[in-house]
């Protein structure tokens, strides 16, 4: 990254030496100008995010989804403020998929969230892989909203949990008359229409007959189209799940990526980042959280791609809306 930033500086210098000074006098007031514009309102900063692909809102009403045009009302992608922990919803005007619940303490503020968009069950639900910080809520919103699907990683023996919080997972899922699905790569969901577009779930991973050491790289792992506008979401996949997701030959370049595994040093390796190429990348994870995530490593691989990062532990929950061309971002709840 250094030799970059040296080769990118000693360009510019070159640059400027050949530009005429009063060229470079020009560019300089021109800057001074869009500065005081946009500081006195004349110009909006968000009318430039706009233009750019990317428009914030600081806390727009959830009843009338604030700022965000009609046109992209329809597709949405929420990140849920869960402290250290996973739960993304979304939704479009038929359907409505879950992945992750966070931990236990965490289960009423997700409930509460998923009634807030008039949802009374939910289509689909992804249990990226057992650990509490991603399924530990997920028994008491099985209990609240059911789901025709419940997405699961098919683990080995020797995987699979003993934990109260993995029982009580189970045992939500037998009492709600529910049955687990195993996610099985290449498998697409058909989410409805969006805006006039089709709007698609595709599961990438786990990768067929990959075999890992560590739990996190069973993650479910999938890929939303809507438009020209895609996501992708790992759970806690590290380096080795994302090698294999790679090699796997399935499309992995999106627009859109929440981070994995909130953000650690072991996950969104360079050549993971370098297939995806995001422009637009959501962190979900705790404020102080004992973990140290997100790690500064994997903050630099980030901007390296995009410089609209969105942290839950900053912003609370992460709205992300979409018309399929654009996409609009609102913080807080």
């Amino acid at each position: 990254m250094a030799k970059r930033r040296s080769a990118e500086e000693k360009a510019l210098k070159r640059l400027l030496k050949m530009l005429p000074a009063s060229v470079i006098i020009l560019i300089i007031c021109v800057g001074i100008c869009f500065g005081a514009l946009v500081e006195t309102g004349v110009i909006k900063l968000s009318d430039v995010q706009n233009a750019l692909g990317f428009t914030v809102f600081d806390k727009p009403s959830q009843s009338s989804g604030g700022n965000i045009p009609d046109s992209a009302k329809d597709f949405g992608v929420f990140v849920i403020d869960v402290g250290q922990g996973d739960s993304i919803l979304i939704t479009t005007p038929t359907k409505s998929v879950l992945i992750d619940a966070g931990e236990k303490e965490s289960a009423a503020a997700v409930t509460e969230f998923i009634r807030s968009k008039g949802i009374i069950r939910l289509d689909y639900i992804i249990a990226t892989h057992p650990h509490s910080d991603h399924i530990g809520g997920m028994a008491d919103v099985i209990n609240e909203f059911g789901a025709d699907k419940i997405i699961v990683p098919k683990l080995p023996d020797n995987m699979v949990p003993t934990t109260k919080t993995y029982e009580n997972f189970l045992n939500a899922v037998k009492n709600k008359g529910c049955k687990l699905t195993a996610a099985k790569e290449g498998t697409v969901y058909d989410l409805g229409t969006a805006n006039g577009k089709s709007v698609k779930m595709t599961i990438l991973a786990p990768v067929k007959g990959a075999e890992y050491d560590d739990l996190n790289d069973y993650s479910v792992c999938a890929r939303i189209d809507m438009g020209k506008i895609s996501w992708l979401l790992t759970g806690d996949l590290s380096k080795d799940g994302e090698k294999d997701l790679i090699n796997s030959g399935q499309d992995i370049d999106v627009t859109a990526y929440k981070v994995g595994h909130h953000g650690s040093a072991t996950s969104s390796s360079a050549a993971f980042l370098k297939e995806i190429t995001p422009k637009l990348c959501v962190i979900s994870c705790g404020e102080g959280n004992s973990y140290g995530h997100p790690a500064d490593s994997t903050m630099k691989r980030l901007e390296q791609y995009t410089s609209s990062i969105y942290r839950t532990d900053l912003s609370s929950t992460v709205s992300v809306y979409s018309d399929g061309e654009k996409l609009y971002v609102s913080k807080g709840k």
